[in-house]
């Protein structure tokens, strides 16, 4: 996205990603979106955008699943990223129908990855990280670094690790990469 979202726009995309979360975990067939609705409510949530969605129940993290550079509309991506965060992130276990009440989302949208030339360049807390060394890839949303109160190097070293890259390559074969969100909080 090139600017924010307004508050009508972050409803409606809260709302939609809300309902196909809700399918997901309750084992309905995702219901699909009334494009003509939402082109004339919020027409810049059919645009391509990146997002990645985290759930909690009861306050406990319980998935985080996003996509980076999609060609497909915003929407679709927050979507496809809030069920499958609930019910497929290997790291926990699906989230299950009588959890539902106790269910919260968070949408992080991405703006459009920039390469990073001087780490001096990131700030903590507005910057996301990416990294990638050949096939390996990481990356970390800005609200990670800020809330475990990391500083730069110590945001690098674990955006290293979460790619899989040796701590011996040197930082200059790493492309790295930073980007900024908009966070959209969604309950039932």
């Amino acid at each position: 996205m090139k600017q924010e979202l307004d508050p009508a726009e972050q409803q409606w995309l809260s709302r939609l990603a809300g309902e196909a979360l809700r399918d997901a975990v309750t084992g309905r067939p995702v219901s699909a979106v009334d494009r003509e609705a939402l082109a004339a409510a919020a027409p810049r949530l059919l645009e391509p955008a990146g997002a990645f969605v985290t759930v909690y129940v009861d306050g406990e993290l319980r998935g985080c699943l996003g996509e980076v550079d999609p060609a497909e509309p915003l929407v679709e991506v927050a979507r496809r990223c809030a069920a499958r965060a609930a019910r497929h992130d290997y790291r926990f276990a699906p989230v299950t129908p009588d959890e539902w009440p106790g269910v919260t989302w968070k949408i992080s949208v991405l703006t459009r990855p920039v390469p990073i030339q001087d780490p001096a360049e990131i700030v903590i807390g507005r910057d996301g990280l990416i990294a990638e060394h050949g096939v390996q890839r990481g990356l970390l949303l800005p609200d990670v670094a800020s809330e475990r109160g990391w500083d730069v190097e110590t945001f690098l070293v674990q955006l290293r690790r979460k790619a899989g890259i040796d701590a011996e390559v040197p930082w200059s074969e790493i492309w790295l990469e930073r980007f900024e969100t908009q966070i959209i909080e969604g309950r039932p």
